[in-house]
């Protein structure tokens, strides 16, 4: 029957009635908290991506933005708005070349641009092709409207005028009726808000305490005058049209306590601040502050050249240690950037070669612009000869070496030196501060003092002969405490310091295995590496990650034999490669290293070594045996992986670990001999063995057998006051033949796990690794810390910092040492110091498993949940319990509350604290 019936007709006309009514009359949009709209302008190249995630929204302009950055930005789960300029066209803009003379009603001379003609229904349609529509298509799906009112310029009143705000209406209706839920940030527009505030989801206004002179390049306060008629025009736009209203204000880079005056007074007056520099390539102040943890590092040759570089080999360890993460620049291949360095890094670090000529004199020139401004310059190795570098550092001497004897005068007591180790004076150069700096080092000769090492005004530098020694074997040694210097010369606050080493109180645990020559059997016994491992896993139960090498598996009963290991339950899969390249500098052409002990590789009949099936091409085959196995590649060999292994490695989509480790030869450890954990590149992050890397273990199994009880005490050491590294234990499958393995395998196994540690599988480690390059810190204008840790489940800071409140995102805290590790539950949370310990919150002293679920209400009820390997212990308030099922657990009575130790069983379940 066709037709409606008479109710369905009545319901048909009261909803075509509602709908009339809701376009007549919008509804009343409830203008969001400030806390809920945290705003960042940035419009220089290279967005820091991962730093800018403390914002909610972020404006850029996409023309400075590259397609991998976008497609980074794009991901955050921020609103992203393109930067679009509807109503002026700059001269030096790609679009002049397409503008249409008549699209033009005036111009703008402060600006060099042209105003265009907002009536004009061909300028209306170039926009909404040429950059709503491609920046739509590129997946942006918010934009920023500047020069909204610049046909005022030209058209002040009448109909001319009329004409203009009647075109600038229909223009952002098509943007709304084009692309169906767009969000659109005005900048000003208060003439025409009656119009097309039902087309906006928030104003922007710029100056209102401190301005920008685009022909000077100088920031200025703004008259009292414009700046109250400005806030009845905002205060409009927010209470009579419910627009979100953000205030850019602008200072030079580094008036932090400007900006952050400024920023207050937006905030008092209810709107949400944002105060850079003019350009908006600063990284000023809004309501959050972005609190770097980065540091540029400045370097000569090239990204192949990384393994050798001293930066990286001695100074990044140190840097890692203080929670920082680092960005290689390689200063011969590309200059500095030049939007701002400071807001975005902490610091600058370089190391480059010696300098009599002053090729570097320009690096100096531009980091004394970033000095100027506050950031902190520390030059190690040398200094660069030139004016410019004098000036930088700020010293007195002619920077040539000194060849007569020197002798020592006096030293920092942060300065650490070894007692043993004789002053060198030959080779010192000839460096003296004078009254902007603080010596750490004075020698004295022929009646002249020099100062090696120093912390100056700009930041402070150490040299050579007095950095690092070197002896006879190659090993290396600091001649300073390399944290104490870098802390004082980079000038560091006391902050949160991201830490890879503990989880939930406990240092992290990892045992690892690489499964060369697997199937291969000892002749005299006929027992094969396969049933040696078998043997050893069977008497633990601590995860243990294997390296598979995918041509060693060459028959079903060898497959079978690995699935075997595969379903023990504490044992993972990971790739060792297809078969095993041992010298990966190979494959850009290096030679193979005569020295090397241990060259296996498997030697499979037709094949060439081919990077992308040694890499992700193993993935396949690795998951036909276990699809539980870890997208896992650990790097083979001398595990130097050249950047199109790496980026093999990352188009797949593959976690990769490998290389790195100790340098050793002879001799006790030596933190100048350690690599850093993480080797950062444009291709991606390779994470580095923590501490025995292939070479390394191979020699020790094969050259010197009773030499790998090293390691057990290389562990030790390296939990000292500063805890260095998580315990790490790397090893052969086929070492398990040397008569005398057995014994000191299970002898460091052991050791390791009567410790009291976290045990992770390798992927698990190498997933937080990678979050420590990526992990941020921010600082609500309220004090507040705000964190991005990613993996990450571990922030330190000195105990005497004070304590921070426990939390949904703050679990408990354990000191070792001078240092209180904070336990992390999830990937972003806020941190707040209290001023004494809350004796109505439960605690998380330890936990031998990775936490999965961590929640408190404000009726201090609480709920929680380990991963099913491990224990815990909480203190708890007196009169609480905790209860599984609704069965107490056994509470002892402690100092502070009750102590109740969870049993890894019980820890696996929902637990709930009742108080």
């Amino acid at each position: 029957m066709n037709g409606f019936s008479p109710a369905r007709r009545f319901v048909r006309m009261f909803f075509q009635l509602l709908s009339l009514l809701t376009l007549t009359f919008p509804a009343v949009a409830t203008v969001p908290p400030l806390a809920e709209r945290d705003i960042v302008f940035y419009y220089g190249s290279r967005p820091p991506v991962d730093d800018l995630r403390h914002f909610e929204q972020i404006v850029i302009q996409p023309s400075q933005v590259l397609a991998h950055e976008r497609t980074q930005l794009l991901a955050l789960p921020s609103t992203i708005f393109a930067y679009v300029s509807i109503g002026e066209v700059a001269r030096n803009s790609e679009d002049i070349s397409r503008i249409k003379s008549k699209w033009s009603i005036g111009t703008n001379p402060t600006w060099n641009s042209l105003v265009m003609d907002m009536s004009s229904s061909a300028w209306r349609d170039y926009l909404l092709d040429q950059h709503f529509g491609l920046l739509w298509q590129q997946g942006y799906r918010a934009f920023f409207l500047d020069t909204v009112d610049s046909y005022l310029l030209a058209a002040r009143d009448g109909k001319r005028r009329e004409q203009q705000e009647q075109g600038l209406q229909l223009l952002l209706a098509e943007v709304k009726r084009r692309y169906p839920g767009v969000k659109l940030l005005l900048n000003r527009g208060f003439e025409v808000l009656d119009k097309v505030a039902k087309h906006a989801d928030g104003m922007i206004a710029e100056s209102l305490f401190h301005g920008f002179d685009p022909l000077t390049g100088k920031h200025a306060p703004t008259k009292p005058e414009t700046r109250q008629w400005l806030i009845n025009q905002l205060r409009r736009a927010q209470d009579e049209f419910n627009l979100p209203v953000t205030v850019l204000d602008y200072v030079e880079p580094g008036e932090w306590a400007e900006a952050e005056k400024t920023a207050k007074q937006i905030l008092e007056l209810g709107f949400m601040p944002w105060v850079a520099n003019g350009d908006l390539t600063w990284l000023g102040q809004g309501r959050v502050r972005l609190m770097p943890r980065r540091v540029l590092a400045i370097v000569d040759g090239s990204p192949a050249e990384q393994w050798n570089q001293p930066l990286f080999k001695h100074v990044a360890t140190p840097l890692e240690y203080l929670g920082l993460a680092i960005d290689y620049w390689y200063i011969d291949q590309q200059g500095l950037p030049i939007e701002p360095l400071l807001g975005r890094y902490s610091g600058v670090v370089s190391w480059l070669p010696t300098d009599l000529e002053g090729r570097y004199g320009g690096v100096c020139s531009r980091l004394q612009r970033e000095a100027d401004a506050g950031l902190p310059v520390v030059l190690l190795g040398n200094v660069p000869a030139g004016v410019a570098c004098r000036r930088l550092v700020g010293y007195a001497g002619d920077n040539q070496p000194i060849t007569h004897a020197l002798t020592a005068e006096s030293a920092h007591q942060l300065l650490a030196r070894p007692e043993h180790l004789p002053v060198v004076g030959s080779g010192t150069p000839d460096l003296r501060i004078e009254a902007l700096g603080e010596p750490w080092l004075t020698l004295s000769g022929e009646n002249q003092r020099f100062h090696p090492v120093a912390v100056t005004a700009s930041g402070g530098y150490a040299v050579h002969p007095h950095l690092i020694n070197e002896n006879a074997s190659g090993q290396h040694q600091w001649l300073l405490d390399p944290v104490a210097f870098l802390r004082a010369a980079l000038r560091l606050p006391l902050q949160p310091a991201f830490d890879l080493t503990t989880e939930n109180g406990r240092r992290i645990s990892l045992l690892e295995i690489r499964a060369d020559q697997l199937f291969r059997t000892d002749a005299a016994t006929g027992v094969s590496a396969y049933d040696k491992l078998r043997s050893l896993l069977n008497q633990y139960q601590e995860p243990v990650t294997i390296g598979i090498i995918e041509a060693e598996i060459r028959d079903d009963e060898q497959k079978q034999k690995v699935q075997q290991l595969a379903a023990l339950p504490h044992v993972r899969l990971a790739s060792h490669t297809y078969s095993h390249p041992f010298y990966w500098p190979v494959f850009i052409g290096e030679r193979d290293a005569d020295q090397a002990l241990y060259k296996y590789s498997v030697q499979v009949p037709g094949y060439a070594a081919e990077l992308s099936r040694e890499t992700a091409g193993t993935l396949a085959f690795l998951q036909s045996i276990d699809d539980q196995a870890a997208p896992l590649l650990i790097w083979s060999g001398d595990g130097k992986a050249p950047p199109a292994a790496v980026a093999a490695a990352e188009q797949g989509d593959m976690l990769h670990i490998g290389g790195g480790g100790l340098h050793w030869q002879t001799g006790s450890l030596s933190l100048a001999d350690l690599s850093p954990l993480l080797k950062p590149s444009d291709w991606g992050v390779q994470v580095l063995t923590p501490l025995v890397a292939e070479p390394l273990f191979a020699r020790l199994w094969y050259g010197e057998l009773l030499n790998y009880r090293k390691v057990i005490e290389w562990n030790q050491l390296l939990d000292g006051p500063q805890r260095w590294r998580p315990a790490s234990l790397s090893l052969h499958a086929d070492a398990l033949l040397r008569n005398g393995a057995a014994t000191v395998i299970d002898e460091a196994i052991r050791q390791q796990q009567r410790e009291e540690t976290l045990p992770l599988w390798l992927d698990e480690f190498v997933r937080r690794a990678r979050s420590f390059q990526q992990a941020s810190l921010a600082r609500d204008i309220d004090g507040r810390w705000q964190v991005y840790a990613g993996e990450l489940r571990t922030l330190r800071l000195p105990a005497s910092a004070g304590l921070v409140a426990i939390s949904d995102d703050v679990a408990g805290f354990r000191e070792h040492h001078d240092q209180r590790y904070l336990h992390l539950t999830s990937a972003a949370g806020e941190l707040e110091f209290v001023s004494a310990a809350e004796k109505n919150r439960p605690l998380l002293i330890h936990a031998s498993a990775p936490l999965q679920h961590w929640q408190l209400s404000k009726a201090n009820q609480a709920t929680f949940r380990l991963q099913a390997r491990g224990q815990a212990e909480l203190q708890i308030p007196a009169g609480c319990r905790v209860q599984i099922n609704e069965q107490a657990l056994p509470a002892r009575v402690v100092q502070g509350g009750l102590r109740v130790v969870v049993s890894a069983a019980q820890a696996a379940e929902e637990l709930s604290l009742d108080c």
